[in-house]
This record gives structure tokens, sequence and C-alpha cells, in this order.
């Protein structure tokens, strides 16, 4: 996010809101904290992920995966996250509230309109931490 910050916020010319569907998913594992709330996935979120699908998949029916997004922390930084519903069903039985949790997560684009960013990261699997002992 902030590497890409300062030029997502430049592409929106004349203040008109930018699409930016990136062609690099930047595979991460990231180590977050799970906090337990999850809603439906955003619109603009899923509608990141669908556009990400029909420039790069020629099919737009990724989107069709993702129904809930979930809350996470990163340091400070709270982040929304689309799940794939597959990975989704396992989240609320290996996880719990405050777990730290190792995600597999793609960036697939972002969109501004003059305000705050949405991004539109994707989580495709998961390694739950267990406690040190």
């Amino acid at each position: 996010m902030e590497q890409h910050d300062s030029s997502i916020r430049a592409s929106s010319v004349a203040r008109r809101p930018s699409w930016v569907v990136t062609g690099n998913q930047f595979p991460t594992l990231a180590r977050v904290n799970y906090r337990g709330d999850s809603r439906p996935v955003d619109s603009i979120r899923i509608e990141l992920v669908r556009r990400w699908g029909v420039s790069f998949l020629r099919d737009s029916s990724i989107a069709r995966a993702f129904h809930h997004e979930y809350l996470f922390t990163e340091g400070k930084q709270s982040l929304w996250l689309p799940v794939q519903d597959t990975v989704a069903s396992y989240l609320a039985r290996e996880l719990k509230p405050g777990q730290d949790v190792t995600l597999y997560v793609l960036w697939l684009g972002a969109y501004y309109a003059g305000k705050d960013i949405t991004w539109a990261f994707i989580v495709t699997e998961f390694t739950a931490e267990t406690a040190q002992r």
C-alpha cells in the first residue's frame, strides 16, 4: 500500500474516480491479527475483483468466489479483506478473535475518488499461528 499510494492518488485526473487494476498481483504472505468480524464484500472491492478477472483471466467469474470480507489488523492498520468462500468456511472454525494468522494475499487493484483509497486484496489461503510455549 505504501509503495502505490502516491501513484494511485496521482492517477485521478481532474478529480474523476480512477480504477487501478494491477498486472502484478504481488503475492504476499502477511502476518496479521484476525479480529473475528465479517461483512458482505464492499461493492467497490468486488467490482475491482471482477475487473481484474475480466482484464487478466478474460472471465469475471472469480468475483463469485468472494461473498464476505473479514477484518484483520496489521500493526495499527485495519484491513477488510475479501476471503475466498472455500477458505472463509474454515476461518471461524480454526481461528479465534485476536489470534495471529498468516494470510496468502494477492493485490488486484485499487479505486480512488478523491478521499480514501479502496484497496482490493484477496485472501486465498491462511495458516493459523500457534502459541509459543
